[in-house]
């Protein structure tokens, strides 16, 4: 969750030319060198500013209408069964869930920086993320300008891998157990960073959407909740239980997943480990 290694981009001129021709080699729109120069440096570019939306990435193009408008729509030789369907499948295959959420499956690519602005990226491997099919909806157009309204890069950006920002909050009221995530803004974090994170998760709707998740994933340890309580009555066992499974969860998906910071905060919830468990989780 939440960072992916930069896809190799090294083939992108002859990714873009592929996308621009037929099957049996006939082009279906003609860029003269000139303008391949001018994609080639615009690339570059977006390699030095590391993906970030710009006002200078907008300007630095000198395309024509016509050369920007084809390379928009040459984006659709990257869907199933299309020429460049192996770059899609690559993509895909770099990530187990989605990046963005950690909850759906990673089916869908998403522009990082959309290609109804910047059209002359719609087949750049770099700004194209694998994500869920609600995140990318969610996302769609957005390409801030500013860290308040832009969603980190999850090529480009280092977010902290050894320290947990995302926290669970679990409270047990009325029988029913009350999640909620928020990103904090711990020393390793910066404050652009912190920014698109918690802009991030508000934007996808994270804390409505995991709630479902959370009975499911949860219920999966009842029995063993069960069997651990009822032969100790004790409370410490059961965390430490869950601690184990955190730490499980923590090198398979990192600190920064939502089950792991779930199995965090409920380990330290003397109600949930001290029997209240059965109540939430529906156990008889």
């Amino acid at each position: 969750m939440w960072i992916l290694p930069l896809p190799d981009n090294s083939n992108a001129m002859d990714d873009l030319k592929v996308a621009l021709t037929y099957k049996n080699g006939e082009e279906k729109y003609s860029l003269s060198n000139e303008a391949l120069e001018n994609i080639r440096v615009c690339y570059n570019k977006y390699e030095e500013s590391q993906g970030k939306a710009s006002q200078e990435l907008r300007d630095i193009t000198t395309l024509p209408p016509d050369d920007l408008q084809a390379i928009h729509d040459a984006y659709s030789e990257v869907q199933d069964n299309s020429r460049l369907s192996s770059l899609r499948d690559s993509l895909l295959l770099s990530a187990d869930r989605c990046p963005c959420c950690g909850i759906g499956a990673a089916d869908e690519l998403d522009h990082h920086l959309p290609r109804s602005v910047y059209k002359f990226l719609a087949v750049y491997s770099s700004n194209l993320v694998p994500m869920c099919h609600k995140c990318n909806n969610k996302k769609r157009t957005v390409a801030g300008l500013t860290p308040e309204d832009s969603f980190i890069h999850i090529y480009y950006d280092r977010v902290p891998q050894t320290e947990r920002f995302l926290f669970a909050k679990t409270i047990i009221a009325e029988g029913k157990l009350s999640v909620e995530f928020e990103v904090e803004k711990i020393p390793s974090l910066n404050s652009d960073l912190y920014s698109m994170l918690d802009f991030q998760i508000t934007r996808v709707g994270f804390n409505k959407r995991v709630l479902r998740e959370i009975n499911t994933f949860l219920g999966a340890f009842l029995v063993s909740l069960d069997m651990i309580y009822d032969v100790s009555k004790c409370s410490r066992s059961v965390s430490e239980f869950l601690l184990r499974n955190e730490n499980s969860f923590n090198k398979r998906w990192g600190m920064n997943d939502w089950r792991s910071s779930l199995l965090s905060s409920l380990a330290l919830n003397n109600d949930f480990c001290d029997g209240g468990y059965k109540l939430v989780l529906g156990a008889r």
